[in-house]
């Protein structure tokens, strides 16, 4: 059975936020620059305002732009930080910027009894399940990030049935477009743990990366948090060797 994701053509508010990015990051509109009025990209993407208004918020969430009121929408001084760690990390953006072509495939879902730490980490009662995801990242059709996720029933529940969350290409490509307005249950921020291994003391299947047993992995243990402050989802992802930078941003 091939459970690779089918493909599927990202929104028209994920492709206009693509292009922003990709000019942000480009220097095209610098930081402190005042991005084009709703309505002129609106004309000059043909797309409906509202489809701009979405990009702006996505945008916004990500740390790339600040909006003032009765001003207009300014690129944030920050934005020429690929991947702060601050944030969320869009791993078909992580990939993409360090010069490499996304891909995905998901190893395995399932609806389980999560483990006692699992549980205790996302706040919930013994009788709760999780949806347990193993998936795969790839840079030019090479896996090069592993990552397990734990999410709870009750975040997605109301808009999908058992059988429709296991599908693959459900949660990714747009993972934050998942919990924004799938679920509505928007990510305000992460909580993260960060250390250091090898290969070797990796619980990632043998055929998925093939590399040195020795080769150095940088594990994050993370839980993301709705505005609410209840965690929704947790996440342990492997980024073995080098190929993928991140930069952090600390705050005094």
């Amino acid at each position: 059975m091939d459970d690779r994701a089918p493909v599927r053509q990202p929104s028209l508010s994920s492709q206009i936020v693509d292009i922003l990015v990709d000019k942000i990051r480009k220097g095209k509109f610098p930081p402190d620059c005042p991005l084009p009025p709703e309505n002129q990209l609106a004309s000059e993407y043909d797309v409906s305002r509202t489809t701009i208004r979405g990009a702006f918020d996505r945008l916004e969430a990500m740390g790339l732009i600040t909006r003032r009121q009765g001003v207009g929408t300014f690129v944030r001084r920050t934005s020429n930080i690929s991947n702060p760690l601050n944030k969320f990390v869009d791993f078909y953006c992580l990939i993409r910027d360090n010069g490499f072509e996304p891909g995905y495939r998901q190893i395995s879902a399932r609806l389980i009894v999560p483990p006692d730490e699992i549980r205790q980490d996302l706040q919930l009662e013994k009788d709760q399940l999780v949806l347990e995801i193993h998936k795969v990242f790839l840079a030019d059709n090479t896996p090069i990030i592993y990552c397990t996720n734990w999410l709870p029933e009750w975040v997605f529940q109301d808009f999908f049935s058992p059988e429709e969350i296991l599908l693959p290409g459900v949660i990714e490509p747009n993972f934050t477009e998942f919990f924004e307005i799938k679920c509505r249950q928007p990510l305000k921020y992460f909580i993260s743990d960060v250390r250091s291994d090898v290969l070797k003391n990796c619980p990632i299947p043998e055929n998925i990366l093939e590399m040195e047993p020795l080769t150095p992995v940088l594990i994050i243990n993370e839980i993301g948090f709705n505005e609410q402050d209840r965690p929704v989802i947790q996440s342990i992802e492997y980024h073995p060797g080098n190929r993928m930078k991140f930069q952090l941003i600390r705050l005094g």
